[in-house]
C-alpha cells in the first residue's frame, strides 16, 4: 500500500532525481514539477498529500506557488538550500507544513513527510471541517469569546486585528457561526495570496471575454457567500482601486462583474482581518480612510500568544490531539519551557513545535529538554521577526479610528529558560555568539545552523555523540553537518 502521493517541485533534475529513488523505495508514489507553474498545474490535475517545495527556483518561486495554491489540502514541506531564514518564516507564514536544508537527510524527511500526509488526509476525511474552538481560559481570551458572542448574532461589520499565527480565521469563522447565516457558506479569501491584476475578478467575478484568460464566466467570491460570510484575510493586501469597489459593495450590496454592464445584488456579511496597522496604512496612503471607518463597525483584537502563557498547557493539548498525537503527554519540565518563550510565530509556530516535537518524543512524553530543542530550532526564532507585516512598529490597540497603542519594547524572539515576562538580557538570539556579535537577521539558515552546532558541541566538550543527541539528530547527520561546515568533534 502507496505510503501516500508526493509532489516534488524543484529545478534541479539532479535533486529531483535523488529524491524520487529514495522516496519510492521507502514505499510513496512520486510526481515531478521542474517549475511553479507545473506545480501549480499539478496541484489540480493530480492532487498530492504533499509537496516538497524549493523556495528558490527560475521563475515563478517556491514562495508564490504557496501564494497560489488555492484550497489545496496538499501539505507543503519547503526546501531552503539557498534561502535566508526569513524567507523560510515567510513560507511558514503562507501555510507551509515545515521547512528542510538542503541536503535532504532522508532520516528527518521519511517521518516529516508521513506526518504531513496523515494531516492532509485527516483534513481531506473531515472535508467541511467543524469550527476549531478557541481554547484558553485567559481573561484575554475570554473577552475574545464574549465579542464574538455580542457581535455574532447581528449582522454587523467584523474586522480583527492580530498578528500572524494568532488564529484570525479561526475567530472569523466563530463569528459565522453565531451568526443567523451559520448555514449559509464560509468563503475565504487570503489578500497576500491574489495577483494584484485579479482581484475585482476573484471578488466580483468576471465575463467570459472580458480580459484575455477569461474563457468561461465567474461567478465571484461575494455571490459564492451570498447569503454567507465572505472572509478577507490580509486586507491591506487589496489594491486600492479594488479598495473603492469593495467600499460601494459593503454600502450598496451590489456588485458588477468584470465585463458586465448590469449590477448583482449580495447578501453576504464581510468579516476582515489584518495583521497591519490600518490607521498606519491611512496615513501612507496605501488604505482608503472610508473604507476604514466603514469597517470599524466592530473591532476584534486577538492576542499574541505570549499575552496569554497560561492558555499554553490546554492549547498545547488541543493542538497534540489535532494533530493526531492525543496520547502524548506534556510534563511539567516542557509547560515550562514553552511558557519561557515569547511565541513570534504565536499559535501557528506552537503549532510547528509540537509537530516536530512529536517526532523525537521518547516514551509518549515531550519532556523539557525535548521542548527546549524544538524552540531552539525554530525559524521563527532565528529569524527575529517583526510580529506586524513589513516592520510596522506599531500594533492595533484601543478601537478607536485614531489610537492605536503602540508596541510593546522590542522583543526578541528567543528562549534563555526563563518565563518571558521575567527574562533576562541573556537570550538565545545571541545563539551564533562565541564571543562574538549576534548573528544578524539577514543570516541565512546555514550560518544559524552552524553557530549552533558549534555552541552545542562546545558545550558538551566537543563529543559528538553527546552534540547529536542535544540537538535531537542521529550521529551519522552530525557528523555529515560538520564535515560539510568544516566542524570537528570527538568521540
Amino acid at each position: 500500500m502507496s505510503e501516500g502521493r508526493v509532489l516534488v517541485v524543484d529545478d534541479d533534475e539532479a535533486f529531483r532525481f535523488a529524491i524520487r529513488k529514495a522516496l519510492r523505495r521507502a514505499g510513496f508514489e512520486i510526481d515531478e514539477a521542474s517549475s511553479g507553474e507545473e506545480a501549480i498545474a499539478s496541484l489540480t490535475k493530480s492532487p498530492p498529500d504533499a509537496v516538497l517545495l524549493d523556495l528558490r527556483m527560475r521563475g515563478m518561486d517556491g514562495l508564490e506557488v504557496l501564494r497560489r495554491r488555492g484550497g489545496s489540502p496538499a501539505r507543503f514541506i519547503v526546501l531552503t538550500g539557498h534561502g535566508s531564514v526569513q524567507a523560510a518564516v515567510e513560507a511558514m507564514q503562507l501555510g507551509a507544513f515545515s521547512f528542510l536544508e538542503k541536503p535532504v537527510d532522508a532520516e528527518e524527511l521519511e517521518p516529516l513527510l508521513r506526518q504531513a500526509i496523515g494531516e492532509a488526509r485527516r483534513a481531506r476525511e473531515k472535508g467541511a471541517e467543524e469550527v476549531p474552538p478557541l481554547v484558553g481560559r485567559s481573561l484575554a481570551i475570554e473577552q475574545v469569546r464574549h465579542f464574538v458572542e455580542t457581535v455574532g448574532p447581528t449582522d454587523a461589520t467584523v474586522t480583527i486585528f492580530g498578528e500572524t499565527g494568532t488564529g484570525k480565521e479561526v475567530v472569523a469563522r466563530h463569528v459565522h457561526a453565531a451568526s443567523k447565516r451559520a448555514r449559509g457558506p464560509f468563503v475565504a479569501l487570503n489578500a497576500a495570496t491574489v495577483p494584484r491584476d485579479l482581484f475585482e475578478s476573484e471578488l466580483f467575478g468576471h465575463k467570459r471575454g472580458s480580459f484575455t484568460g477569461a474563457v468561461a464566466d465567474r461567478k465571484g467570491l461575494f455571490r459564492e457567500a451570498d447569503g454567507g460570510t465572505l472572509f478577507i484575510d490580509e486586507l491591506a493586501e487589496l489594491p486600492i482601486d479594488s479598495q473603492a469597489k469593495l467600499l460601494r459593495a459593503l454600502e450598496s450590496r451590489k456588485i458588477r462583474a468584470v465585463g458586465d454592464g448590469r449590477e448583482t445584488d449580495v447578501d453576504a456579511r464581510i468579516v476582515a482581518a489584518t495583521n497591519r496597522d490600518l490607521w498606519a496604512e491611512v496615513a501612507a496612503g496605501r488604505f482608503r480612510e472610508d473604507l476604514y471607518f466603514r469597517l470599524q463597525v466592530f473591532p476584534i483584537l486577538l492576542p499574541p500568544l505570549r499575552s496569554r502563557l497560561d492558555d499554553l498547557g490546554p492549547l498545547a493539548e488541543h493542538l497534540l490531539g489535532r494533530l493526531g498525537f492525543g496520547t502524548l503527554r506534556i510534563d511539567p519540565s516542557a509547560l515550562h519551557a514553552l511558557q519561557a518563550y515569547d511565541w513570534p510565530g504565536n499559535v501557528r509556530e506552537l503549532l510547528n513545535v509540537l509537530r516536530r516535537a512529536s517526532l523525537f518524543a521518547d516514551r509518549g512524553v515531550i519532556d523539557g529538554e525535548l521542548a527546549r530543542r524544538m524552540i531552539a530550532a525554530s525559524v521563527f526564532g532565528h529569524a527575529g521577526v517583526t510580529s506586524m507585516r513589513h516592520g510596522s512598529e506599531r500594533a492595533p490597540g484601543a478601537f478607536t479610528p485614531s489610537a492605536f497603542a503602540p508596541r510593546e519594547e522590542p522583543r526578541r524572539s528567543t528562549y534563555d529558560g526563563e518565563r518571558a515576562s521575567d527574562r533576562s538580557a541573556d537570550r538565545i538570539s545571541d545563539v551564533g555568539r562565541s564571543g562574538e556579535m549576534p548573528l544578524p537577521e539577514s543570516a541565512s539558515l546555514a550560518e544559524v545552523e552552524r553557530a549552533h552546532i558549534e555552541r552545542v558541541l562546545a558545550a558538551q566538550g566537543g563529543n559528538i555523540t553527546k552534540a547529536a543527541i542535544a540537538l535531537g539528530i542521529d550521529r551519522r547527520t552530525l557528523q555529515r553537518k560538520l564535515k560539510s561546515y568544516g566542524l570537528e568533534g570527538e568521540g
